[in-house]
């Protein structure tokens, strides 16, 4: 932290702020005499969780992240918010650790001059009051949706070659601007507007307090910039990094994952900003060493850009600024049918989708969509799945399971061959059980036929997969909507689509008690894989509400009537699905296409 380089107007600043909304000029002159500007660089640390409150900062330019201890984000705190209020009023030690994404000017008060200035101007402490209870009330979905939405500069740098990352950064600039304004920055800009060498400005002296200005006046009257950064480790490209809200690395995919000067700096600046991976990735290339140019940039996610292609650009866009459009699909054998109404009812509205994840059938359907299969193929290639043919009767003794398992996946790695995860143009991801250790594993990488077999391997029914000594199975045993999964990627609003049954398997007309009832019960609709499902899903289902509450559009299809293996009702499962889903989908496709909230 250092003294502000940045020429601020205090009084302006409070006056401007929520916060002090009611307060009279002489009081708002009497805090401007006593609040000190501050300068923290993007990475350092305002202040840890534990730590006893003695200040309340007010941001005037940049943008801070909460971080509690177990490493969940609270919140991001922007311009004219406070931070640090709930400490100075409760007394109690700060319970979030609080950090600035980019270069951040702050305003700092001293706990006693601010609790003296709400004694004097209890209205303020009204506002005060106002911010904690809706910082509060904000659920995990909000924040990290608010957080995703509320990232403004995003920095652009070269792994390899400028100009393709400037190609990025112009054609980014276009699909953001139908959203809000947008500038593109690059070291020539600087120049231009501030004069030679500006760009590359150090400290007061040689204007970077005229510099930080330009590009706060700039943020004023953009929602979005872009900072374009040198193939080179220059000032001008510290300056990018240190100003991003999010960081993006261009790099084409068929070049090696070595070291360059632009990422040996990545690596060496303390930087919180998220770090994503561009793949510049023509029709017909191959993705290239995703997973190592993950671990060489340090990258959380990638995304791959097809050169000049608009659809891709858009997508983009969309999960950049908290736009973009994730679905989740829950398992449930063949109520997962339903999956296919949705995706149709989607296309037919023109609803574009991001990013998929699923469980179990929800995990089938996810990764059809993922590799760029429509309704019409999924219709096609299910039929010949579980309809047409039965690749689930490679019987054995029941030692282990009932079936082998393998004709199944040897069918699922005809479907999808040899792909990875990590391969798909459209990110993706899958749930299995960790029945060895009772938790779920995520899938975002690696073999996908093999991922999304296991994810359907209902335990009983087919053999668990055996994975570093460990047992994986159906995900559906531990998550069976993992709308969670997808919240915590914070690229945009979730459409889940539950198609897990309302209660368990019924018996109906016996009283009993009777141990023998469903022995003697002919048709009774209830067989010894419903029981198992039944089983070995109870704890997931019961979980439900929760996962569903993190869905922007939750979806209970209309399936409850459909037994597991029903495999023959998929018609009428995919139509009444489909009609369910455009119902629903038509009253917030308007919002959910411009990102506005659904609720």
């Amino acid at each position: 932290m250092a003294s502000p380089d940045l020429i601020l107007d205090v009084r302006a600043t409070l006056a401007s702020c929520p916060l002090l909304a009611d307060a009279t000029p002489e009081a708002i002159d009497w805090l401007a005499e006593r609040a000190q500007p501050l300068t923290v660089h993007g990475g350092e640390t305002l202040f840890n969780a534990g730590s006893l409150p003695d200040e309340l900062y007010i941001v005037a330019a940049g943008r801070l992240r909460a971080q509690l201890p177990d490493g969940r984000i609270a919140g991001e705190i922007v311009r004219l918010e406070p931070v640090g209020e709930i400490g100075l009023i409760s007394g109690e030690p700060r319970h979030a650790t609080i950090f600035a994404l980019r270069d951040s000017l702050l305003l700092k008060i001293s706990g006693s001059d601010w609790l003296q200035f709400l004694e004097a101007h209890p209205t303020s402490l009204l506002a005060v009051t106002r911010v904690i209870i809706r910082r509060m009330r904000q659920n995990q979905r909000q924040a990290m949706l608010g957080g995703a939405r509320a990232a403004q500069t995003l920095a652009i740098l070269p792994a390899r070659s400028a100009p393709s990352a400037r190609q990025v950064a112009q054609e980014l600039a276009q699909a953001l601007a139908i959203y809000a304004p947008t500038q593109v920055i690059d070291a020539q800009a600087v120049d231009e507007a501030l004069g030679t060498g500006s760009a590359s400005a150090q400290n007061p002296a040689d204007g970077d307090s005229r510099l930080l200005n330009w590009l706060s006046s700039r943020e004023s009257e953009h929602q979005y910039l872009i900072f374009l950064a040198d193939d080179s480790a220059s000032a001008w490209t510290q300056r990018c990094l240190r100003q991003a809200d999010r960081v993006l690395v261009v790099v084409g995919s068929n070049e090696p994952p070595t070291g360059s000067a632009t990422l040996d700096l990545l690596r060496q600046m303390p930087l919180r900003a998220p770090i994503e991976l561009v793949l510049l990735r023509p029709e017909s290339a191959s993705a290239g060493d995703v997973i190592a140019w993950r671990a060489r940039t340090q990258a959380r996610a990638h995304f791959f850009l097809r050169p000049r292609h608009v659809g891709d650009l858009a997508a983009l866009a969309r999960q950049l600024s908290g736009r973009g459009i994730g679905i989740v699909l829950g398992g449930g054998g063949a109520r997962g049918f339903a999956h296919i109404g949705l995706i149709r009812a989607l296309e037919e509205l023109r609803i574009p989708v991001d990013l998929a994840g699923g469980t179990s059938m929800g995990a089938f359907f996810g990764a059809l969509l993922a590799a760029g299969y429509n309704s019409r193929d999924m219709i096609r290639i299910a039929r010949d799945t579980f309809v047409t043919h039965n690749f689930l009767n490679d019987y054995l003794l029941p030692r282990i399971a009932l079936i082998r398992g393998r004709k199944f996946l040897q069918r699922l790695h005809s479907i999808f061959g040899d792909s990875r995860v990590e391969e798909l143009r459209m990110p993706y991801f899958c749930v299995s059980t960790n029945l060895t250790r009772g938790s779920a594993v995520v899938h975002d990488t690696g073999p996908l036929y093999l991922w999304i077999g296991t994810s359907m391997s209902i335990p009983g029914v087919a053999p668990p997969l055996v994975w570093h000594g460990d047992l994986l199975a159906d995900g559906a045993v531990v998550n069976s909507l993992p709308t969670d999964i997808m919240q915590n990627l914070a690229r945009g609003p979730i459409i889940a689509s539950d198609v897990s049954r309302e209660g368990g398997p019924r018996l109906e007309g016996v009283e009993g008690p009777d141990p023998e009832a469903l022995l003697k019960t002919r048709n009774s609709g209830i067989s010894m894989v419903d029981i198992l499902f039944r089983t070995a899903t109870l704890t997931s289902e019961s979980g439900v509400r929760a996962r569903a509450e993190r869905a922007d559009l939750y979806l209970r299809m209309p399936v409850s009537n459909v037994a597991l293996f029903d495999w023959k009702r998929m018609d009428e499962v995919v139509q009444r699905s489909y009609e369910t889903a455009l119902q629903s989908l038509s009253q917030v496709r308007d919002r959910l296409i411009t990102g506005n909230p659904i609720a």
